[in-house]
């Protein structure tokens, strides 16, 4: 009995003490959700105090602005009134002048013309010659043909650079430059542009005057050939590339031939759009330039500007105006009433003309008699 007495004395403190501790604990719980709610409250109403400041502004934007069209709209109704027709001018003067410069390139080059001249280039047979890939500064493969003289002194022979015109490949130029390899008895290095037959890249301006200048630099690195004696030869566009690249390196361009060539883009725009006011657009509207009539100042060595009378495509009086323009005190302007303009060498005494002006050259290849060469004009 004093044993059980005992026990149950133990044990209501024991009991009366794990109470107390859960009363306390249940007052903390009950003071914590107390301080929590208060907190959610407080956060819910800032929140709801920085949307409705959010809010205000954004209305009081929208009323700003909307407000300010309604200003602005009244001068813009009367504006377009007076002045519509002006504007309206301008509009489509503007849009033709985009579309122009977007399409440039499309009604300049024609590397495929004729058809599969980007797959197949026609090379030479039963001649010496040589098919050579050379790269650019800016990384774009080219490929270009050289034709050797093999006959009398052909260490000697005089080098051309041929640069074609806006369409086909250097294949197609084979029958023009076998006669000039016979007739004249030169090396010839046919050069297709980027974008042009088997060469990589896209034709444009700048990228022409890159592949210009590197066959220039392969034509120096050949021991084989005399780099006293480069001449260059343009049609056409090819014209405008070969004056560019003399006016950039006359120190080492003996003498420049040039074809059926123009003044520049904006003059041939001009021409081929006359109904258009295109004399009048800025040159920053075109894409590409082909300044040649500003650049063929620099231009100081022997030039030939060979002309066909019958070129129904860039007028005549461009040759005669870009002879009359170049400062050389060695020039010559052939002129063959019956050529047209890719065919002008087929004319009779046009490898003749070209033959003379080689030889002069040549002959007086030394500064001094170069100084006393006065100019003149030879007609043929």
């Amino acid at each position: 009995m004093c044993v059980t007495q005992k026990a149950i004395l133990l044990k209501v403190p024991k009991c009366n003490f794990l109470s107390g501790r859960d009363e306390a604990r249940e007052i903390i719980i009950s003071k914590g959700f107390t301080w929590s709610k208060r907190s959610l409250t407080t956060t819910m109403e800032k929140s709801w105090m920085l949307w409705t400041f959010v809010e205000r502004w954004l209305l009081a934007l929208a009323s700003w602005s909307w407000g300010l069209c309604r200003i602005s709209l009244l001068p813009l109704i009367v504006t377009f009134h007076l002045y519509g027709g002006i504007i309206l001018l301008i509009l489509i003067f503007v849009s033709i002048a985009g579309i122009l410069y977007k399409f440039q390139d499309v009604l300049l080059y024609f590397p495929e013309q004729p058809s599969s001249s980007r797959l197949y280039v026609p090379m030479p047979t039963g001649i010496p010659h040589e098919n050579i890939f050379i790269k650019t500064k800016d990384g774009v493969l080219l490929n270009l043909i050289l034709l050797r003289y093999t006959g009398d002194n052909a260490a000697y022979s005089p080098t051309i650079i041929y640069f074609h015109g806006n369409a086909g490949n250097i294949g197609h130029r084979l029958p023009n430059a076998l006669l000039m390899l016979v007739n004249l008895k030169v090396n010839l290095l046919l050069v297709d542009y980027r974008g042009y037959g088997k060469s990589e890249g896209e034709a444009n301006e700048e990228g022409l005057y890159l592949d210009s200048e590197a066959v220039l630099d392969y034509v120096m690195t050949r021991s084989d050939l005399d780099k006293t004696k480069i001449f260059l030869f343009g049609r056409s566009l090819g014209g405008a590339v070969a004056v560019h690249l003399a006016s950039e390196n006359s120190h080492r361009i003996s003498a420049i031939m040039v074809e059926n060539t123009f003044l520049s883009i904006p003059h041939m725009a001009s021409t081929l759009f006359s109904f258009f006011p295109m004399r009048y657009l800025p040159l920053w509207c075109y894409k590409n330039k082909f300044l040649s009539y500003r650049k063929i100042s620099q231009c100081r060595m022997p030039s030939l500007f060979i002309s066909g009378l019958s070129d129904q495509l860039i007028p005549p009086v461009m040759m005669k105006q870009l002879y009359e323009l170049s400062p050389a005190r060695t020039k010559r302007l052939a002129i063959f009433p019956d050529g047209t303009h890719n065919d002008t060498w087929q004319c009779q005494g046009y490898f003749t003309a070209l033959e003379q002006f080689i030889k002069e050259v040549i002959k007086s290849h030394s500064p001094e008699e170069m100084a006393k060469t006065s100019s003149n004009v030879t007609i043929i």
